[in-house]
């Protein structure tokens, strides 16, 4: 009887995710089907990280066998989320806890016409430890996929100024930005007993559902004091507030000064001189809803950059030659400068950017007059702004 009841307590203890610690290292393989050429490789590199991807450092480079496979073992001293980074092509966050896995990737995208399009990555295991991460993978692929769609869809449109159809489909982005973070508070909801469920809660917006995430995050770091990224969400909030602070309309924006694709150093306040309004935008290549708004800009820019308007755009790209590709196909004439750190970019940190595209509208002395302006609510505050 008593080995009966020591039996079901360790049942317990691993389902409600003490998960008592019996090996010194978790077991990940795989396969990366298309590697990236060596030169490639070299410049960014297979790499296991510390963290989810956008923010990790790295804590291992990996080296492909000849038949392009790989395994690597990671420490599991403590349960937490980890990410892989492969070759700047494909990335995924897992668990690291007591499930060896299986993770094979794409790698570099074959077809003839490239777009930062990743596909759906599946981590296999025996286990239930990374379920909720690809259930919600899956989600924000299929969302990831349909914002594309409307994307073209969009450009389609605004090409044969079809301005009924434009607006609709603006509204359908919309929905497609909210609808994300809808389905994340469902998981958050679902799984809120769980430690993973720090990487769900990561989908929600520090700004937007602060009450929500505290409601979810503070019985986590009670239950689980190990468990850093859930402190990490609630630090979120704080770094959201102050950001929040700095970015009321009517709050002067921080002068930037980085380089355009020449390595000509572009500075915010000079580019404001004898203009009315700019538009600060963060964006990325790889991002698609970002790709997706920039002929909405274009429109509004080519519309009123004689009346006073124009644009000041910062690339949260670690690739040089991605980002002047992008601004090459996406026929952005503005001024275009970035740090090449991706999300560390020095802007980004400072205003705590955690989701692109994102901007910020300024008077001609520097001062936000209005943010995160889409599709066509950036042409209905220039029109209100300029068509006086």
């Amino acid at each position: 009887m008593r080995r009966v009841i020591l039996s079901v307590v360790a049942g317990l203890l691993m389902t409600t995710g003490v998960f008592a610690q019996t090996r010194d290292y978790i077991t990940i393989k795989g396969k990366v089907n298309f590697p990236p050429n060596k030169e490639h490789q070299e410049k960014f590199p297979f790499a296991l990280k510390d963290k989810p991807s956008k923010d990790g450092h790295i804590f291992q480079k990996i080296e492909l066998k000849a038949d392009s496979t790989y395994e690597i073992k990671v420490p599991n001293n403590k349960p937490g989320l980890y990410s892989l980074d492969v070759y700047a092509w494909d990335r995924i966050t897992f668990w690291v806890g007591n499930d060896d896995l299986k993770i094979d990737f794409r790698g570099e995208d074959t077809a003839r016409v490239k777009i930062k399009n990743p596909p759906f990555v599946f981590i296999e295991s025996e286990g239930k430890e990374n379920q909720l991460i690809n259930m919600l993978n899956w989600e924000n692929y299929q969302n990831y996929q349909n914002t594309i769609a409307i994307g073209k869809r969009q450009y389609m449109a605004s090409q044969s100024k079809d301005t009924a159809m434009t607006r609709s489909l603006t509204d359908m982005m919309m929905q497609q930005y909210d609808n994300m973070e809808v389905r994340a508070k469902w998981y958050v909801r679902t799984f809120k007993n769980d430690p993973q469920v720090v990487y769900a809660l990561g989908w929600v917006s520090p700004r937007r559902s602060k009450d929500f995430i505290l409601e979810y995050v503070n019985p986590l770091i009670v239950k689980y004091p190990w468990l850093k990224e859930a402190q990490e969400v609630k630090d979120g909030i704080i770094k959201a507030e102050e950001a929040a602070k700095k970015t009321v309309d009517g709050a002067k924006f921080i002068n930037i000064t980085q380089l355009d694709p020449n390595g000509k150093k572009i500075n915010l306040y000079d580019y404001l001189k004898g203009k009315k309004y700019v538009l600060v935008d963060f964006w990325a290549s790889w991002c698609g809803p970002c790709r997706a708004e920039n002929p909405h800009v274009l429109k509004v820019y080519n519309k009123y950059k004689a009346k006073g308007f124009d644009v000041f755009a910062i690339s949260l790209d670690d690739s040089k030659d991605r980002w002047v590709k992008a601004i090459k196909d996406d026929n952005m004439p503005w001024a275009q400068v970035s740090d090449l750190k991706g999300w560390k970019n020095e802007a980004a940190q400072y205003y705590n950017i955690t989701a692109i595209p994102m901007n910020y509208l300024l008077d001609a002395n520097g001062n936000i007059v209005a943010k995160n302006l889409r599709g066509d609510n950036l042409e209905k505050e220039i029109a209100k702004l300029l068509d006086k």
